[in-house]
């Protein structure tokens, strides 16, 4: 490990961050539709730790453009040139995101990035590149 290529670790978290990502894209949009501003809410009770709540509902208005935002940051976890792959994931969310609902992902966004568990859902240097690429894009709709 000591004599490992830095960059060579990075790209291999970075892939395992995308790969996770994309093998469960759709519940992970689900999930981060919590953070919207109608999201999080359960009609069958009420818990005390709202926004850990099991049973909480998504924005469905957020939830789509969320999907497309997470799209592009895996895009740019799996891609091979790093600093291209970020300016193509800018780019992206702006072709895709419309500027009434960039507050809204940017939140639900947050969501996920707040509530990435290491060991659970990825080694630990991975979820730190996931994350950064989180804070990117929230970087990124909040210009």
């Amino acid at each position: 490990y000591q004599k490992a290529d830095p960059e060579g670790m990075a790209r291999a978290c970075r892939l395992m961050a995308g790969w996770k990502l994309a093998s469960n894209g759709e519940n992970v949009a689900r999930f981060a539709a919590r953070g919207g501003p109608a999201g999080a809410n359960n009609p069958r009770k009420t818990f005390g730790a709202q926004l850990a709540d099991p049973y909480a509902e998504a924005d469905k208005g957020v939830q789509s453009y969320a999907d497309a935002a997470l799209r592009a940051v895996c895009k740019s976890l799996l891609a091979d040139d790093h600093s291209a792959a970020l300016e193509d994931m800018k780019a992206d969310l702006q072709s895709t995101v419309p500027s009434g609902k960039t507050k809204d992902v940017a939140s639900s966004l947050a969501y996920l990035r707040d509530r990435v568990g290491v060991p659970r859902d990825l080694p630990l240097a991975s979820a730190r590149h996931l994350r950064a690429h989180l804070n990117y894009a929230i970087d990124t709709l909040l210009v």
